[in-house]
């Protein structure tokens, strides 16, 4: 008997801690992520409805597709949906239409398939220099960060109370001593001083708190697709995807490149309809799911994430309410937030590279945010960084090894 109890005792404890994990990871992917897709569906003035569905779509299916995927694969693989991604479609959404986006996820969908059937994948790996991938992703969240400063000075009390609470949490995780994640702590830090300042949100007038997915009619729109595709398929292969195999390798898994691509894929042509764009393996959020517990056994922890994200999915409509009702200021401190250490880890993987002067063009164009032949700034940032890399540093970086 004893035995027993004891066995039930270390089982429960066991999914006790898989789902402090999961909700852990969770907190985070539902916080300042869901706060970008807020940020970005305004930016392309996207209506109540069209942001719900999007949320439904990135998240709810996302995380019933993960349930299956982890449960099979017996690995971590909590897919979500990429954020760069979601800052990269915002101005196209703005200037095309959401249909337009649409179409571009389906041939980012459709080419990134491609690339898993054939294993190109591991050939575009060589091809593409990452510290030129980290400057174009450090070009595109800086100014998300900047409107950090920016709300911080129309709203002085919310940002200070905010940023004080997650610097503050930042210093004691560093020494292991943070009772919660800094973004999670300025989240409820700003929340507390809205309501002692007299906040209230408003009713929804009676309307419905569970998803009401709709979908959209594809365009493929030739300028959208120039501008939009192939820095959403850098962003996927070599930015998210390949930080969340990193962190899944790192824990002892034998992750494939192979198959998370064509999952990539297969997945961002199920969301896309909806207005999800692309899914990929989140590398922050499995990191967090690794972080404990047993190998072999985190599958159980995604698969728990995984339900988490169908109950949020399920009820995308109230959570979209939720975090529409708050202050813009808000919004943005908590998106700008969440891209503070993403931010941090591009600059150092663009500039502590043995090609800055690549690194310094990839940012500047990117940070420009011109547009050439219909074509948005990242794209070119990209080519330029590649052009200046292959015919200037690459050679006299192969002669300093010789």
């Amino acid at each position: 008997m004893s035995v027993g109890g004891a066995s039930d005792t270390g089982i429960g404890r066991s999914w006790l801690l898989y789902f402090s994990l999961a909700f852990a990871s969770m907190s985070f992917s539902a916080t300042g992520p869901v706060a970008i897709i807020i940020a970005a569906s305004r930016q392309g003035g996207l209506s109540f409805a069209q942001t719900s569905s999007w949320l439904f779509a990135s998240i709810g299916i996302n995380g019933l597709a993960s349930i299956a995927i982890s449960w099979k694969m017996r690995q971590p693989l909590l897919f979500l949906w990429t954020i760069p991604g979601a800052i990269l479609a915002a101005p196209v959404i703005a200037q095309y239409g959401f249909g337009a986006a649409v179409g571009t996820y389906l041939v980012c969908a459709a080419v990134l398939v491609v690339l898993g059937v054939t294993n190109l994948v591991a050939l575009l790996d060589r091809w593409v220099p990452m510290p030129v991938v980290m400057a174009m992703i450090a070009g595109l969240f800086i100014k998300y960060v900047l409107a950090v400063v920016q709300s911080t000075v129309a709203a002085p009390l919310i940002g200070a109370g905010m940023l004080i609470a997650f610097f503050g949490l930042m210093w004691l995780e560093r020494r292991n001593a943070a009772p919660m994640p800094p973004l999670i702590g300025a989240m409820l830090a700003g929340a507390a001083i809205l309501v002692a300042t007299g906040f209230r949100l408003s009713g929804n007038g009676g309307g419905a708190w569970t998803a009401t997915p709709a979908l959209v009619v594809p365009r493929f729109d030739l300028h959208a697709i120039s501008q939009l595709l192939l820095p959403m398929l850098i962003t996927v292969l070599f930015v998210q995807n390949a930080q969340g195999i990193a962190v899944t390798r790192a824990s002892g898994y034998r992750t494939s490149l192979r198959m998370v691509t064509i999952l990539s894929g297969v997945l961002s042509a199920i969301t896309a309809p909806f207005g999800g764009c692309p899914s990929v393996l989140a590398g922050p959020s499995n990191a967090i799911l690794v972080s404990g517990g047993t190998h072999g056994r985190h599958y159980i922890g995604a698969s728990i994430a995984g339900v988490i994200c169908v109950a949020i999915g399920v009820f995308a409509t109230a959570y979209v309410f939720l975090l529409t009702s708050l202050p813009a200021t808000y919004i943005a401190i908590l998106a700008g937030l969440a891209m503070m250490g993403v931010l941090e880890k591009s600059f150092v993987g663009a500039f502590r590279s043995t090609m800055p002067l690549a690194a310094t063009i990839v940012f500047v164009v990117t940070l420009s945010d011109v547009t050439l032949l219909g074509i948005g700034a990242a794209f070119w940032g990209v080519v330029a960084g590649c052009v200046v890399y292959y015919l200037i540093e690459k050679p006299r970086a192969n002669g300093a090894r010789a």
